[in-house]
């Protein structure tokens, strides 16, 4: 009797598969001795040693991705290759142009195998059609392993897509497809197309590049133009981008247009909110349910390892009609950057269906969230807010106005109060609601960006709208969060008020607990509704908002039409008043000296900017953020109560050791710890008080008063050790202000404030009578080696980069600091086409990538730090320029950083 041959032994590591006699590891996520490339997708691609892929994957990732230092086996379609005792063969998947599968034969035994990569059995108009091939284990993705994702007829919605091309036409708007530049994007132009022969096409530049790549493989598309608003007009044409330019800069300057996606995603039930599109065609690149079953049935496999997407489901589904099957690992497949988990997604239609939230006064609150959040125009978001602003009752109105400036709590007496509920708490919360596991919620994390859109997600079909909430409800809510004690408890009070919640109302909790609804609401635009709503001032308003620090009481102020009632009071903090920055003495002489006598300078310190409040024996420190300090800080309200009068002082914290003042390196080791608790309180730096400013004395406000007079006041009040007094000095010319800068500078501070000696306190504003002289110091040139997803307006880019210098005596990198400011949106979404193509690894959010992009940092100064292997931290670091004129080989070295920073080398 003849036996049945060993299988082909399989090993999974690190979540990839790998065949082991061969040395081969089947399209790993990081670089390799010896790998096999599916295809020239960025995520199935990395610098590996030795690379076996078909001749046109080949082509495409050396004209994608640049020269590449890999040694290629490549293996034409049909042909076959023999190694260390095995046959290969490379079959056409139909995934996109130039994927395979991999076919390895034992050729002692003839036993047999297939790893499909991603593959579709449906006709391909921009791949070759796929090739079935009997083999003893299929090692398959199952991206839509569920019943649910049986795909209609490509024909069918070919057809739909044609017809919204067309008929967005013929409305006076732009349709624009997303898709990924390599595959997809081919693939909506040519079925498009194929339905509509006369519609013109813009591309985006990237999808150009790889349309034309693919076209040197034998393809032929229809003629097009590149998508460039800058040179030609959009309208009239269908215009095709990748998902990363879905809110790029160039899109949104498209007023008229329509999105849609094509996704296999697009059977999921709200779709079309998830990826923020018009529509969404449920037309995918991937094999769905059927195909995936009939796939199993010509390939006869003995045995069936699945992998990606609903790979536990459909091993399950497979064994059931007697077939072994098994996962080798979990749900890990995205099918687009913008996109979700599968396996969160499937927790939408359990029932058939979506209840709506139950009717009441926060659901309402969360419609006109949504109203406001989709109207593109800022008078149409006054409109719709102050409209309905004006019609709620007086209790409603301030919790209202304070759930859309993100804080949901009253000004408790001491000052405003916190939930002290943190990331860690939300994200265990919703894992225990939605019942995903960690890796699960990671990977729909990631794919969001944003903690309201994850929570609506996970939560969809998880929770139970139990009664209609009211917004005195939530705010009730939120109290009790406040005070409960302890993680432990926050998160069981969050789960089960979740819980009970319509899914898109849990959505907007979480948008409010962390401070920020993404309705495209800023503040500013709040403070004109208000006035709109109430017909008031709006000046008296934004005033009323500075003094109060609290938009709950302004707007009902507002309401009542006593805004100017509003006054300086102890324990609400007021906003700062902030000073202009100005590049040199000449300019600072120029607006406050000459006719207007001397300038009055002053020290800026490198501190923590702070309020002192105090009341007999009752004391607050307030952050510019208005956030309570004294926990952190205790150590000053002793000498607080010895002040001689009760007052309120605008000032700053400063690190103080030794007699000695230090600098805010030092001083952040206290931020976030309190006295209470801590072992290691006792060795943290010591820290004073010095006032600049008085605000208010023994219940006299005095912000409207000139600063001459204000400094006379502060001069009057008797001061402990602990709390000091700025030193104001006054010059008389523009030489003697750069001076002054100099000696600041060697006192160990930051630089100058210059004031108008008849200002007076103004909260909040940025105006020209305070004025700061605090030059940065030189740049660095630096490499990026790590790029990471954005948040919010820039979640669907890479914006946050991670760079070094080189080490000049080993010629290693080390990185040195983090940026993400200085860039255009342009230049970003460039950086990250630019990333995704160059990408060495990527580990959730972040990509480590190819040190090839120069960067010019600009800085305010460099201290050690033991937080980057260079031992160097940079402080305010932004991005100055992109230097495409550089090389990495030119960059700024470990020496010259530590020179810099004023450290001798070894």
């Amino acid at each position: 009797m003849k036996t049945s041959p060993s299988p082909i032994e399989i090993q999974s590591l690190d979540a990839q598969p790998r065949l082991p006699e061969l040395g081969l590891w089947l399209d790993p996520g990081g670089p390799q001795d010896f790998a096999f490339v599916s295809h020239a997708h960025a995520d199935h691609f990395a610098r590996h040693q030795r690379i076996l892929c078909s001749t046109e994957t080949r082509r495409l990732i050396e004209g994608r991705f640049g020269a590449n230092r890999s040694t290629f086996i490549d293996i034409s379609l049909g042909e076959s290759l023999e190694l260390e005792g095995f046959r290969l063969h490379l079959l056409p998947a139909g995934h996109i142009a130039g994927s395979t599968q991999l076919h390895v034969e034992r050729i002692a035994d003839g036993a047999s195998l297939v790893y499909t990569g991603d593959f579709k059995l449906r006709k391909a108009l921009a791949s070759e059609p796929i090739s079935i091939r009997p083999a003893d284990t299929v090692i398959m993705e199952t991206t839509f392993g569920l019943p649910r994702f049986s795909l209609p007829s490509a024909d069918s919605v070919i057809e739909d897509m044609g017809r919204f091309a067309r008929e967005t036409l013929e409305d006076g708007e732009v349709p624009v497809f997303l898709g990924y530049s390599l595959g997809k994007a081919q693939e909506l132009l040519l079925a498009i197309h194929e339905v509509q022969p006369a519609l013109p096409f813009q591309l985006h530049p990237s999808v150009a590049k790889m349309t034309d790549l693919v076209a040197s493989l034998g393809y032929r598309f229809p003629d097009y133009e590149v998508f460039d608003p800058a040179e030609r007009s959009a309208e009239g044409t269908v215009v095709i981008v990748p998902p990363a330019a879905a809110r790029g800069r160039a899109l949104r300057g498209l007023s008229q247009r329509k999105l849609a996606i094509a996704t296999g995603w697009a059977l999921n039930s709200g779709a079309r909110y998830r990826y923020r599109v018009d529509e969404a065609f449920p037309l995918s690149d991937h094999a769905g349910y059927e195909d995936l079953l009939a796939y199993v049935e010509q390939s006869s496999p003995r045995r069936v390892l699945t992998l990606h997407g609903y790979a536990r489901e459909f091993a399950a589904d497979l064994r059931q009609r007697g077939i072994e099957a098994w996962s080798l690992f979990g749900n890990d497949q995205i099918e687009l950057s913008l996109g979700i988990s599968p396996s969160a997604s499937d927790a939408n239609d359990a029932s058939g269906g979506e209840k709506k939230p139950a009717e009441g006064s926060f659901s309402d609150f969360v419609r006109t969230c949504e109203k406001v959040s989709e109207s593109s125009g800022k008078l149409r978001k006054r409109e719709i807010l102050s409209g309905w602003l004006r019609a709620l009752k007086p209790e409603e109105l301030m919790i209202a106005t304070r759930f859309l400036s993100g804080n949901p709590w009253k000004k408790a007496e001491g000052g405003t109060r916190s939930s002290q509920v943190g990331w860690a708490v939300i994200r265990r919360t919703l894992i225990q609601v939605s019942g995903l596991n960690p890796s699960e919620y990671r990977a729909l994390s990631s794919s969001q960006a944003d903690a309201g859109r994850t929570a609506h997600l996970a939560l969809q079909g998880k929770t139970r709208s139990e009664k209609p909430w009211s917004l005195s409800d939530e705010a009730n809510f939120f109290d009790h969060l406040a005070r409960a004690k302890g993680p432990a408890a926050k998160q069981e009070l969050l789960a089960d008020h979740l819980s009970r919640h319509h899914h898109v109302d849990s959505g907007f909790l979480v948008r409010i607990l962390t401070g920020d609804l993404r309705i495209g609401l800023k503040e500013g635009l709040l403070e004109e509704s208000i006035a709109d709503a109430f017909d008031a001032e709006l000046g008296l308003v934004r005033e009323a908002h500075m003094l109060t620090g609290d938009l709950g009481i302004t707007a009902r102020l507002a309401q009542e039409n006593r805004l100017e009632e509003a006054e300086v009071a102890p324990f609400t903090p007021l906003k700062c008043m902030l000073a202009s920055p100005e590049e040199g003495g000449a300019a600072i002489w120029e607006r406050l000296g000459g006719e207007n006598g001397p300038v009055w300078l002053e020290d800026k310190y490198d501190g923590i900017r702070a309020q002192l409040h105090r009341v007999d024996d009752r004391v607050a420190l307030y952050s510019r953020d208005l956030r309570p300090l004294e926990d952190e800080f205790s150590e000053l309200r002793e000498p607080a109560r010895q002040l001689t009068a009760n007052v309120i002082l605008d000032g700053e914290i400063i690190a103080y050791a030794e007699g000695k003042r230090l600098n805010f390196f030092d001083l952040q080791k206290r931020l976030g710890r309190r006295r209470e608790g801590d072992l290691f309180f006792g060795e943290a730096i010591p820290v004073r008080f010095v006032a600049f400013d008085i605000l208010w004395i023994n219940g006299e406000s005095l912000r409207r008063q000139p600063l001459s007079n204000r400094r006379r006041r502060l001069e009057e009040l008797a001061l402990p050790v602990e709390i000091d007094r700025v030193s104001v000095k006054r010059v008389d010319s523009a030489k003697a202000i750069e001076a002054e800068f100099l000696a600041a500078r060697q006192r160990g501070n930051e630089g100058l404030i210059a004031k108008d000696p008849s200002s007076p306190y103004l909260p909040g504003r940025r105006g020209k009578t305070w004025l700061k002289l605090k030059k940065a110091a030189a740049t660095l040139d630096v490499v990026v080696v790590k790029a990471q997803q954005g948040h919010g307006k820039r979640s669907h880019v890479l914006s946050d980069y991670t760079f070094a210098v080189r080490d000049e005596r080993s010629g290693q990198l080390r990185v040195i600091g983090k940026a993400y400011s200085g860039l255009t949106d342009a230049e970003i979404e460039s950086l990250t086409e630019h990333f995704e193509a160059h990408t060495i690894e990527k580990r959730r959010s972040v990509r480590t990538v190819e040190p090839e992009i120069v960067l010019e940092i600009a800085f305010d100064s460099i201290q050690p730090s033991q937080r980057h292997d260079s031992g160097l931290s940079l402080r305010f670091p932004r991005i100055k320029a992109i230097r495409r004129d550089k090389t990495p080989e030119e960059i700024d070295t470990l020496g010259y950083a530590q020179k810099l920073a004023g450290i001798a080398e070894d």
